[in-house]
């Protein structure tokens, strides 16, 4: 064997280790071999190839399809959509593949591509993130889950689904032996798992969170809800006075305080009543409540969380409330800690 063949030998015995967090705003990729993770935003917007000239889209983020269909996507599709008064295309929906996009498998499939970067002279095996079943939405999960499998497989990536939930818990709750109560606040979902020393006691989702409160001021205000949330991404907090003059601006604000509330509310009463109802072990010492998700970014929300949580009577004792280090990345590390302690098992055997 040559050199040059034996190089090529070593390359393609090379394991990377990826985390793919499949969020209905974002999604975000963490892979063994670099410290950076990618984050890209999940929407599109088609372009009609006859009217745009390929020159004209050399700053902008863009993929071309098979069928060569030309689609603006992460923030530049956002950023074009506010200026021409348009809505956004969402490849997924209430943290699943949305059934009134067409487009939204071949736009995944490219995003993904590029998110994951190149994997072809490696042996890639991923985790990637799953929701629960929501407990107030009747849809399933299994569409969801095989159709981001095809994806992977498509790209040469071996592949385990994990819930999203439990990688916060594998990120965030090493220091206590992987026990504690995982929330992730993201568009599409609020997922929540309870783990007691890496064993998921308890795993659910509801179908309320950002999109929900996006769309509620949307629906109250009369306003687009790109609109809204775009306002929301700029200027939310939710401790303090905002200095902003802008009269409607100010209404948004304050109606997004009330649906941020009512969100934390909801997913409280839910945690009780869920706990209640299913969880059979007994915990029998504190345990941390970890928050994550980009629902969960705004200044505020930690401390507004503490707030209400602190008006119920809870069937488990928690030690403390706490964000986690990075809400955006923290499933996407999770997973990817997740991985790596898969290989790690294969490589063993």
């Amino acid at each position: 064997m040559s050199d040059e063949e034996k190089r090529e030998s070593k390359k393609k015995d090379e394991v990377v280790s990826i985390g793919l967090d499949c969020g209905t705003m974002h999604l975000v990729c963490s892979r063994s071999d670099t410290d950076e993770v990618n984050i890209g935003r999940n929407v599109f917007l088609s372009l009609d190839s006859d009217d745009v000239q390929i020159s004209e889209l050399s700053d902008i983020n863009y993929v071309r399809s098979n069928d060569d269909e030309l689609f603006i996507i992460g923030s530049d599709a956002f950023k074009y959509a506010n200026i021409f008064g348009q809505q956004v295309s969402r490849p997924m929906e209430k943290g699943l593949i949305s059934p009134k996009e067409i487009s939204a498998i071949d736009v995944l499939t490219l995003m993904i591509k590029d998110l994951i970067g190149d994997v072809q002279d490696k042996v890639a095996y991923c985790s990637y993130s799953i929701p629960a079943e929501a407990i107030d939405e009747g849809r399933s999960v299994t569409y969801h889950e095989n159709v981001f499998a095809k994806i992977l497989r498509s790209l040469g990536v071996n592949y385990t689904s994990v819930n999203e939930a439990m990688a916060i818990i594998y990120s965030e709750c090493a220091k206590e032996k992987f026990s504690g109560i995982g929330i992730s606040f993201g568009a599409g979902m609020a997922n929540i798992a309870v783990a007691y020393k890496g064993i998921a006691a308890l795993t659910f989702s509801t179908a309320r969170a950002g999109d929900w409160i996006d769309n509620e001021t949307a629906a109250s205000l009369g306003m687009v809800v790109n609109r809204v949330t775009s306002i929301k991404e700029k200027y939310m907090q939710l401790t303090g006075e905002v200095e902003i003059k802008n009269k409607k601006t100010k209404r948004v604000l304050e109606a997004l305080y009330y649906y941020h509330k009512a969100l934390i509310e909801y997913t409280v009463k839910k945690i009780i009543k869920e706990f209640n109802d299913k969880v059979d072990i007994e915990v029998d010492e504190p345990i941390p409540i970890v928050i994550s998700g980009g629902t969960s970014m705004p200044k505020g929300f930690v401390e507004l969380f503490k707030s209400v949580i602190s008006e119920y009577d809870l069937p488990f004792e928690v030690s403390e409330i706490r964000r986690a280090k990075n809400p955006l990345t923290a499933v996407a590390n999770g997973l990817l800690v997740r991985t790596m302690s898969d290989v790690k098992g294969m490589s063993k055997k």
